[in-house]
């Protein structure tokens, strides 16, 4: 804590704890990522972003092993900027085959991202409200063949209803900002904003709109693309503004507004209003969770605008399932500028998923919502990920090494985080599942399908069942502790030093299936403007509509981890249960997680350095207040000179991500390992008599290489297995030595 503190003081906020990085957000954009910083120098470099990206390159290299960079950290610590630095350095350093992916692509591709994925949240004023994984594949010669996004855990209700004082989609404020005086498509587009715009936030809206405009286009979405998306833009704004009624049957409030948003799709109100209250279930007209809506005429400064379809209305289900759709087709469109028929070898992966969520860290008093649980078990289910790789794992590798050998005084197996257990327990085989209620302890998120299904099923009956199974532990580590509010709960997340209150009004009704959500892709298919962009999209790409988005894949890399999550959504309980919504969450982030388990993982931990709000241990005893979370305590003061840092905050997060455990362990263990074959194959030149003795014994054989096609010529590992039997050995020695040679002249770059 020290270290960090003085470090940070002197605007050295990137620390090395033993392999993993830590970053405190500076809170601002320094020098520290400038130009001259990424060509400052190709050695050993000091801890930095940069840093970790050349560790993860110069790693590939050497061993041509798969590697993952995975950022863990709260909301707003910064880690969607880090990722941005990270895959920017890697795109300067490495160069492209064919200009396929570069620095340039790279920052628009980040900006059409930005405008239609982040928002402004309590938390974090340009918030990333997705999960995204950036690869990218490199050739033989190190340089970039391809690269490829997917997305997942979109917040797509965000169009439709949102917490207080938060906004939606950036996107929507740059059209509303231009509809009335950019020319072009976005003329054609008729909106009339009932939201008021500041004249400097219009200005600002303006210029973004039109840094996107320029961004699609290095991306090379044309403009008849572009038109379609800001046709379907402006149809949810208007399905937002048309709002519904009850009265007789169900319908819109306002057919003039709902004309409109007819006319963008390119269809008849009569359609559209089929798709929308058709087959609605009963009491899906009444607001679905505990978002709070702020004022309709509220403005885009204080993130309370609700003009992009914040009415409570059944139109919210079809506005989330248009944005749904609109989201995945440009992760398509991206994806295909990004594509590229040159053979890659291995790849770097980049993983950056929203961070934990705790609205009284902002200073709000609200209960956090069932999207901001969602990103929190996406964190949870990474830190779990963290802890089985840096401790686990190693104390299990100091067993098998050590033997007999004392343990030095080596830490005990510490006890696996208990949250995702909690939160998704029970999803068991579909052989042996059943949705009757049962005495069986299950997770928060089978509960909730449970009770969605069940006549008569209220949240109170949830949060019943739920202490039933989870009340007071022994020892007194309460993963969850009861809240004085109605239908609301605390959870002890970051092993217990990040209470969060969840209320979980309206939850049953959010999980429960919505036909409108689901019709969308077929109203955006018969459409009579846009439908060739979205025409075709009904089949294998369309499966994971709402789930993953950027499985098309076009190189050899990208297909294999399209198909591996393909095969996450086909199988098991998903075979079963495509539609529940609880399950979709939970195969999602096993898809996150399958997608860099099988990579050589390098983790970036980002803290927060203050926070507005107190959020900390609902418990009243003091003497649990210190064990349980430092957030109560009073804030020490910084020596001077020092940037503010709130330490107690930072103690919390110290502890939460169980950084110490592993620095320990680091210290204690074997922190740098590798097997024979590889250390063999790496230094093998340095005796070439006993390479000559031995052959190539003891190489390691990557089956899933030597399996794939031989067009051309062969690669990776396969080129240092088993030859024909015809083949002399002086063919098979120069076939061998060609291939070392080739990898070393790239990794000797930056040695």
């Amino acid at each position: 804590l020290h270290t960090l503190r003085q470090r940070y003081g002197g605007n050295l906020v990137h620390t090395y704890a033993g392999p993993t990085m830590v970053i405190v957000n500076p809170l601002s954009s320094p020098s520290m990522y400038s130009e001259k910083v990424t060509l400052r120098g190709r050695g050993d470099m000091s801890p930095h972003i940069y840093a970790v990206a050349q560790a993860a390159y110069r790693s590939m290299l050497m061993s041509r092993q798969d590697q993952a960079v995975v950022l863990l950290g709260s909301s707003g610590s910064g880690k969607t900027t880090n990722c941005q630095h990270l895959v920017q350095y890697l795109a300067t350093i490495a160069g492209s085959t064919g200009k396929v992916f570069s620095a340039e692509k790279w920052q628009a591709l980040y900006t059409i991202l930005e405008a239609f994925g982040n928002s402004s949240t309590s938390m974090n004023g340009n918030a990333t409200r997705f999960s995204q994984i950036i690869s990218l594949d490199f050739d033989q010669a190190g340089q970039v063949a391809s690269a490829s996004v997917q997305t997942l855990l979109l917040e797509k209700l965000r169009v439709a209803r949102r917490p207080a004082n938060e906004a939606t989609f950036n996107v929507f404020y740059y059209l509303l900002a231009c509809s009335d005086t950019a020319p072009g498509a976005v003329a054609s587009v008729p909106i009339a904003p009932h939201c008021s715009l500041q004249p400097e936030e219009k200005q600002k809206a303006t210029q973004q709109f039109n840094k996107l405009q320029a961004a699609m286009k290095v991306m090379g979405i044309s403009v008849d693309e572009q038109k379609a998306f800001w046709l379907v833009l402006g149809a949810i704004y208007h399905l937002g503004a048309a709002g519904a009624t009850k009265a007789g049957r169900k319908q819109f409030a306002r057919h003039e507004w709902a004309q409109k948003a007819a006319y963008l799709l390119g269809c008849g109100l009569e359609e559209l209003s089929s798709s929308v209250f058709k087959h609605q279930p009963k009491g899906s007209l009444q607001r679905s969770t505990s978002f709070r809506q702020g004022p309709e005429d509220a403005g885009l400064g204080d993130g309370t605008g609700t003009c992009s379809g914040g009415t409570r209305c059944s139109g919210g289900g079809m506005a989330a399932g248009l944005y749904s759709e609109l989201f995945t087709l440009l992760i398509s469109l991206l994806n295909r500028a990004l594509k590229s028929s040159q053979h890659s070898l291995c790849s770097v992966t980049v993983v950056d998923t929203p961070g934990a969520q705790n609205p009284a860290l902002a200073g709000q008093s609200r209960g956090a919502t069932f999207e901001e649980l969602c990103h929190n078990y996406a964190q949870e289910r990474l830190q779990l990920l963290f802890h089985q790789r840096t401790c686990a794992q190693e104390l299990e590798r100091y067993k098998e090494v050590a033997g007999g050998m004392a343990r030095g005084g080596l830490p005990p197996l510490l006890s696996s985080p208990f949250l995702p257990s909690f939160l998704s327990r029970g999803v068991v085989p579909p052989q042996v599942r059943s949705l009757a209620r049962t005495d069986e302890a299950r997770g928060l998120l089978w509960l909730l399908e449970e009770e969605a299904l069940q006549p008569g099923g209220t949240e109170d009956t949830l949060l019943e069942r739920l202490f039933s199974y989870y009340g007071p532990q022994e020892g007194g580590h309460d993963p969850l502790l009861p809240s004085d509010k109605p239908r609301h709960f605390f959870l002890g997340h970051s092993s217990g030093t990040n209470w969060v209150e969840y209320d979980a009004t309206g939850w049953l009704n959010h999980v429960k299936h919505n036909p409108a959500s689901q019709n969308a892709s077929v109203l955006l298919q018969e459409s009579k403007i846009i439908s060739s962009l979205f025409a075709g999209r009904a089949g294998s790409a369309l499966v994971l509509s709402g789930s993953v988005a950027g499985l098309e894949g076009g190189s050899q890399l990208a297909l294999r981890r399209a198909t591996s999550m393909r095969k996450t959504f086909t199988t098991g309980v998903a075979a079963v249960k495509k539609k529940s919504l609880c399950i979709q969450i939970k195969l999602q982030v096993d898809a996150l997680i399958d997608s860099i388990k099988k990579s050589k993982v390098h983790f970036v931990h980002c803290f927060l350095p203050k926070a507005e709000g107190a959020g900390g241990d609902p418990r009243g005893l003091p003497s649990r207040r210190v064990s349980g979370s430092e957030l109560d305590l009073p804030a020490e003061h910084c020596e001077a000179g020092l940037m503010q840092l709130d330490v107690p905050l930072l103690r919390a997060q110290l502890r939460g991500s169980r950084l110490l455990d592993a620095l320990r362990m680091y210290r204690q263990g074997y922190p740098d390992h590798m097997v024979f074959a590889e250390f063999r194959r790496r230094f093998d030149v340095l005796a070439p008599h006993l390479t000559k003795k031995h052959g190539r014994n003891y190489i390691v054989v990557d089956e899933k290489r030597v399996r794939a096609p031989r067009r051309g010529h062969r690669h990776g590992d396969a080129e240092l297995g088993a030859a024909p039997a015809d083949a002399s050995p002086s063919r098979r020695r120069w076939k061998s030595c060609w291939s070392r040679w080739t990898w070393r002249r790239a990794a000797t770059t930056w040695a």
